[in-house]
Order: C-alpha cells, then sequence, then structure tokens
C-alpha cells in the first residue's frame, strides 16, 4: 500500500521532472508509486483541432520502469470511493482528498518531507532533484538501442559532435502559437537576435543546430539570418519520436533554449564543462500577472534575455544608467535624507539631477556639498517654477536610459532603484512601479535590506499589459494602499524607460501634475511592471508641504481640470470603455472631496463651488453612474442623494461613520 502517489503528466520533458522528483522521493525512503493512467486517459486537440494521444515517454526513450500505482490507492489517497456510503459521507462532511498540487514552477519544499498524499504538478525546479543528480543523469541515459534504430538521427549526430563547438536552438511554434497567450512574447525575435549575438562573441566558429516542432517556419528563421550557413535545421523528428531530438540536443555544447521543459532537459543534460545556456527571463504567462514568480525554474548556469533582448542576468549584464531627479524647494531640514537615500541606493549607476527651485533656505548650499564629495550629484539652481518646472529642468539634461523622481522632503528605501531596473529588464517592461508607506517627517534612512528581498519583491509582481495597467490606474484611484494590486498617479513611485516618456513634460505652474504626465506614459507603454511591495517613502502632513496648503483652490485650478483631461484622453486614445470608468471615478471622487470641504474650517464655499460644478453636469452624472461597467447601485444611490441635497448625504454618511463603522471597529 503506497502512501504517495505521484502523478506523471505532460510531454516527455515534463515526465522528466516528475520523475527526478520520484528518484528523490525514493532515496528519501518514502514509499511512492506513479499514477500514470489518469492524464493519459483523455485525448488532447492539436493546433490542427485533430485529436493526438498524449502517453508516457520515459520507458521508450531510457528504458525507465517504475511502480505503479493501484487503482485502490489511488481512491483511497484522493476519497475517490464512488459507493453510496461515501457519497453520502462527502456530502455531508466534504471531500478528504490528500491531493496536493504544486504551484508551477515555484519550488515547495513541503513536497520532500510530507509522508502522505497525493502528489500533481510539473515539479519543473532542479530544487526537487538536485540532491540525486548523479541518479537523475544516470536515469537520463538515452538507449543506444532506440538511437541506432534511426540512420537519420546517427548521421545528425556524427554532424554535431563533429561541429564543435556548437550550439543548439529551440524554436517552440506550434501548440505554443495557439496558446500565445500563456507562452506568446517571451521568445521574440528580439531574444533570438540577443542570444546569437552573445553566443557568436563568446563562442567564436560556434555552429547553430535549430529544433524546432514546425520546419517550415524554422526553415525561414534560418533564412533570415545572416551568415545562414552556420545554422543547420534537424528535420525529421515528430511529437512521436521527440526523444530524439532531445537526444541530438544534448548533444551540443551550448544552448539557447524555448520557454520549453523539453530543451531545459536538453541543456540540462549536455556534458559541456563551459556550457553557455541562454534562457528567456519570462517562461509563461499566468492570470494573475505574476510572471515573475516562475524562479524556481532557472538553473545557476543560466544566462537570462528578456522579450526585449536585454541581457538581464550574470557577468555580461549591462547596468543602464539611471537618472534620478529630486525636485526641492525649502526642504533643508529633509533633504539630506532624500539626498542620502539616493547615494547609498544598491543599484550604482545613477546620475542624481538635485533641482534647487528657489530655495531661501540652506537646500541650495546642502546640494553644492552633495555634488563635491559625489561626481554622481548634479545640481541646478534656478527661480522658483513650482514643483513641475523643477523636473522639466531635471529632464532637460537627464542622460539616463531610465528616469525616475524623488520628492526633497521623500527618501528611497536603499534598494529601489535595484528592483526597478530589474524589474523593466526581466519583464521587458516599459514602466515598473512601487508602493510607498507613509514616513513621518523624522523617520530615520531604511536600514540596508537582507538578502533575497529584491528577488521575493520581483517574485510577487505583476505584469500588465497596456489597457489592463490603463484600466488597474483608474479604478484604484481612491483606494490609497489597499488595493494588493495598483498604479498610483505619483511618478515618484516609477521608472520609465527613457523612449516610453520622450517628449514628455510637466505642466508649468501647476500641481496635480503627474495625473497626466503618467496616463500619457501610460498609453505609450506595452507593458508595466506593478510591485506589491513598499519602497517609496513618502511624508505625509509635513508643514509647509504643497500638498498641504490651499487644497480647496488647487484642486479646482489642477487637479479637476487634470482628471477632465486625462478622461477626455483615454477617450479619445481608443479607450472608450476605461475613459468611462476613469469618468465615473472623478464623480465619485467629488463626492469624497464636497465632504471635506464640508467638515474642514473655512472651506465651505469650495463644497458651494463644487455643489454648482456638479449640479450644471447633473445629467451626464448620472448616465455615468448608471451606464459604467463598475457602477454599483450604492455609488448611484449616493449620487442621486447628494444631487438632491448634499447635507442630506452629508447627515447620511455621519451617521453611518457612528454607528456601521464603529461597530466594526468595535469588532475588531
Amino acid at each position: 500500500m503506497s502512501t504517495i502517489i505521484l502523478q506523471l503528466s505532460g510531454g516527455l520533458g515534463n515526465q522528466m521532472f516528475q520523475y527526478a522528483l520520484f528518484l528523490h522521493l525514493k532515496a528519501l525512503h518514502r514509499d511512492v508509486t506513479i499514477d500514470d493512467f489518469t492524464e493519459y486517459a483523455l485525448r488532447e486537440k492539436d493546433t490542427d483541432s485533430r485529436y493526438v494521444q498524449r502517453k508516457p515517454m520515459l520507458e521508450k526513450a531510457f528504458g525507465i520502469t517504475y511502480p505503479k500505482a493501484s487503482r485502490e490507492d489511488l481512491i483511497r489517497l484522493t476519497d475517490g470511493d464512488l459507493h453510496l456510503s461515501s457519497r453520502i459521507r462527502r456530502k455531508l462532511t466534504g471531500r478528504h482528498s490528500l491531493e496536493k498540487r504544486e504551484e508551477e514552477m515555484t519550488f515547495d519544499p513541503s513536497f520532500l518531507t510530507d509522508e502522505t498524499g497525493y502528489f500533481t504538478g510539473c515539479f519543473q525546479s532542479e530544487k526537487y532533484f538536485d540532491a540525486v543528480e548523479k541518479d537523475v543523469r544516470q536515469a537520463f541515459t538515452f538507449r543506444k538501442e532506440r538511437v541506432e534504430q534511426s540512420p537519420e538521427t546517427l548521421a545528425a549526430g556524427d554532424r554535431i559532435l563533429g561541429s564543435s563547438p556548437s550550439c543548439a536552438i529551440h524554436l517552440r511554434f506550434g501548440d505554443y502559437v495557439a496558446k500565445a497567450d500563456v507562452y506568446g512574447g517571451i521568445t521574440t525575435g528580439e531574444y533570438y537576435d540577443a542570444a546569437i549575438a552573445y553566443m557568436r562573441s563568446h563562442v567564436p566558429g560556434v555552429h547553430f543546430f535549430v529544433f524546432s516542432n514546425d520546419e517550415e517556419k524554422a526553415g525561414d528563421f534560418i533564412r533570415q539570418q545572416d551568415q545562414a550557413e552556420d545554422f543547420t535545421l534537424l528535420t525529421g523528428n515528430n511529437e512521436e519520436n521527440g526523444d530524439l531530438d532531445l537526444y541530438l540536443m544534448q548533444l551540443c555544447d551550448h544552448f539557447i533554449i524555448a520557454n520549453s521543459s523539453f530543451s531545459w532537459w536538453g541543456a540540462w543534460l549536455g556534458k559541456a564543462k563551459d556550457k553557455i545556456v541562454l534562457a528567456p527571463s519570462l517562461w509563461i504567462h499566468r492570470r494573475n500577472g505574476r510572471e515573475l514568480s516562475a524562479r524556481d525554474i532557472y538553473t545557476k548556469d543560466m544566462t537570462l534575455v528578456s522579450p526585449r533582448g536585454e541581457i538581464v542576468t550574470g557577468k555580461e549584464r549591462k547596468e543602464p544608467l539611471v537618472s534620478v531627479i529630486v525636485a526641492c524647494c525649502n526642504v533643508d531640514a529633509f533633504v539630506r535624507r532624500a539626498m542620502d537615500s539616493c547615494l547609498l541606493q544598491t543599484y550604482e549607476n545613477l546620475e542624481i539631477i538635485a533641482v534647487d527651485d528657489g530655495s531661501t533656505d540652506a537646500t541650495g548650499q546642502i546640494l553644492d556639498a552633495y555634488a563635491k564629495k559625489d561626481n554622481r550629484v548634479r545640481v541646478i539652481h534656478k527661480e522658483n517654477g513650482g514643483l513641475s518646472d523643477a523636473r522639466n529642468a531635471g529632464l532637460k539634461i537627464a542622460g539616463g536610459a531610465y528616469i525616475g523622481y524623488l520628492d526633497g522632503d521623500d527618501f528611497y528605501d536603499p534598494d529601489m532603484i535595484e528592483y526597478l531596473v530589474k524589474a523593466i529588464q526581466r519583464t521587458g517592461a516599459d514602466i515598473a512601479t512601487v508602493r510607498y508607506r507613509e514616513a513621518d517627517e523624522n523617520a530615520p534612512l531604511s536600514k540596508i535590506p537582507g538578502t533575497g528581498r529584491v528577488d521575493d519583491a520581483l517574485s510577487a509582481s505583476v505584469l500588465l499589459g497596456r489597457e489592463k495597467a490603463l484600466d488597474n490606474f483608474v479604478s484604484m484611484s481612491l483606494t490609497g494602499n489597499a488595493a494588493p494590486v495598483i498604479i498610483y498617479n505619483s511618478v515618484w513611485s516609477k521608472l520609465f524607460r527613457r523612449e516610453a516618456v520622450e517628449g514628455l513634460t510637466f505642466p508649468k505652474g501647476h500641481n496635480s501634475e503627474d495625473i497626466l504626465y503618467t496616463t500619457r506614459a501610460l498609453l505609450s507603454a506595452e507593458s508595466v511592471a506593478v510591485g506589491t511591495k513598499p519602497f517609496y517613502n513618502y511624508v505625509t502632513n509635513r508643514s509647509g508641504s504643497i500638498m498641504n496648503e490651499k487644497a480647496g483652490e488647487r484642486r479646482f485650478r489642477d487637479e479637476f481640470p487634470f482628471f477632465e483631461e486625462q478622461i477626455f484622453l483615454l477617450r479619445t486614445s481608443g479607450y472608450p470603455e476605461i475613459s468611462l470608468k476613469a469618468e465615473y471615478y472623478y464623480y465619485r471622487r467629488l463626492l469624497f472631496y464636497d465632504l471635506d470641504f464640508r467638515r474642514s474650517a473655512g472651506c465651505e464655499a469650495y463644497a458651494r463651488r463644487l455643489e454648482e460644478k456638479m449640479q450644471a453636469k447633473k445629467e451626464r452624472i448620472l448616465a455615468v453612474m448608471e451606464q459604467a461597467p463598475c457602477a454599483t447601485k450604492g455609488d448611484l444611490a449616493r449620487m442621486r442623494l447628494f444631487l438632491k441635497s448634499p447635507k442630506a448625504l452629508d447627515d447620511l454618511d455621519a451617521l453611518y461613520t457612528k454607528t456601521v463603522v464603529k461597530v466594526k471597529h468595535g469588532r475588531d
């Protein structure tokens, strides 16, 4: 009676990962068997909608046999008994299955410590079997008699061995084209161009052997290459004989792999001591956007290349110049902390452009002192023109490939820029963002973080395409820090590729300038890497802060017009539904502002102005509150009440706060 059943599933590459875990479990003296019938009893459609039957390949390729799970054990571990008494019990008490599913490409050490269960998953990580590497390599020795049955394979093998140095290139089409939402946009043309160039620069005279499941497209790929004579397409092996392609692949000295377990194993089995393995920095697209959580698929000897063709790991990784624009005006009590947070960054290739915007205190002198002690600091002294004008002055001289911002009274965590650069490079995004934490004006600098913090933050990041990023941006406008994934208005929470913001400036003489700048940047970006961890320290309620002065006037002069322009910009850029959402949330925001004005001393006149503004657009507001895809009955009811009597909504909100909210907080 087995206590662990390991399910076999997928193609040959997946089966090899699962069997490698099986070998480790056996070495740990677990009583483990393999279920090789559950997943292979079903038929799958291929890209031509023809039915194909996948089946276990381990015995055919390697002569591997294994203990097979009995149906009785499978029923016992999954609580799958179909007897009436069992079905009644499950209805009453629920299923008591011991099935344990692995999160894809995320190493879970509990699979090596649990002593019972039905284990399902891909287990695509060397960490599941590195302790028994020798056993795994021995198990995955290709059957000599199987190879010798194919004269074409023998001839191709002789050519590979005679062409040293050699490099295998894997081009995955077919099922990957059909599932482009999962696998597409990762091994791009830029990826292969950069990988080939890298290989040629490191391995003079290298000859490339191309493996693919689409010979026609692979042939086109070769014909498009410079020096096409350096490439050989290996043909003749279909899905049924994929093990022979894997045999040939592992004979090569070096590897450019696809986001495929098949070429992963080809590279892993390669025997050259100095082998170079180039792999895509993304492996799979996830519905939740957590592409970078698939980090355990990679081995230490892999050099990662992004979809944009950037080398993002290893000694050859380039650290592009980052321009950080620090706008400063009368912040002499805080500017040292801001500047120190830049100079102490774990990412060192920085250009820190500190703009003294007509300060009348010691801010300018403090900045000059920093420029004298660190040549990465450049100081601009200018007449006071406001935050937008100060940032624009910095933009004029910024030379970095990436642009970031810091307000002179705030400060970075020491690894913020490192995280942002890696997030952009690993994903190929145009913009990367972080969360912020609120900080007291006397808060000290953050301490140097522990090892692995950036990697953990990358794994928790979410990659959003342009449309989803815009939708998140307008939908999360009222949540503050409450939403798990949020793109703020603020530019200081972001790092921008220069090309994504080329030509963008801030409107001089206005505050709330980030609204339009960020909107335009998102409209030009193909994708955004959204961080879910805080790295920026936002100082709140500082006396003298722009955000605390004349809030009512600032909102009418700057914020409201900018939100209205954002709505127009989204609609005219081809995003009518997102524009409608933005308009909905804008009107919803105005309700909160009216309550603030009514309850703030000296702001009654702003409340009256806002109420008049909304009455003038009453019909449009109600139409949006009814038609927007994010509309709720509660919001519509509150808006109707407000448009009839703002005071009535104020009274209702006060009553709600005194009763429902108070009770909820009491329970907490």
